[in-house]
């Protein structure tokens, strides 16, 4: 009976503990709440003369509108030279016949390339989705947001867009090796 008595009063004093955070927490965040009516204090005036010049903000990320990222024409991989694409697959269905609604998924890609002047492989990854897969997946996933580097949505699952949207990537992304008959630059 002794130990039951004291398990319970761990149990109450937790209890009342969490809900003494959860008062002071609510009471403090109601402090920094703006108030209406009240006129947050003005900003000092400058000793200096503010020239007007546009300024960035960084919260706005433009989008890349230039016509190689959605033009319909194809680009031929020969460009690519001496790198090739080896294999391209998702982490969730394959390449082909690729995933079960067209319209909906957003997956990983990963694309295996090689050089085959130096001999050398890699593997890079993008993430590839439909506006309707990208938002069962964060409906699904429970997530405000998601982020990811190497983006690419299309309106439906078609295996030939992905890849010349890859191959574009990294037509722009890849440096060419140069020529025989250019200078290279050499410390002397």
């Amino acid at each position: 009976m002794n130990w039951l008595a004291s398990e319970g009063l761990k149990i109450a004093l937790l209890t009342g503990a969490f809900a003494a955070i959860y008062v002071l927490s609510r009471w403090s965040s109601h402090l920094n709440e703006s108030r209406p009516g009240v006129a947050p204090p003005p900003e000092p005036e400058p000793s200096y003369r503010i020239v007007d010049t546009p300024r960035e903000s960084p919260k706005i990320v433009p989008i890349d509108r230039r016509p190689q990222f959605h033009s319909s024409q194809p680009v031929d991989e020969h460009h690519l030279q001496p790198i090739r694409i080896v294999h391209m697959y998702f982490s969730q269905f394959d390449f082909e016949p690729g995933p079960p609604d067209p319209k909906s998924f957003a997956d990983e890609l990963f694309v295996k390339l090689y050089n085959a002047d130096s001999g050398y492989d890699w593997l890079l990854s993008y993430f590839v989705a439909t506006p309707d897969g990208l938002s069962d997946m964060l409906q699904r996933e429970n997530w405000d947001y998601s982020f990811a580097d190497s983006v690419f949505f299309v309106q439906k699952y078609d295996p030939k867009v992905i890849r010349q949207a890859i191959v574009e990537h990294l037509l722009a992304t890849t440096e060419k090796p140069s020529s025989s008959n250019e200078p290279e630059d050499r410390l002397v």
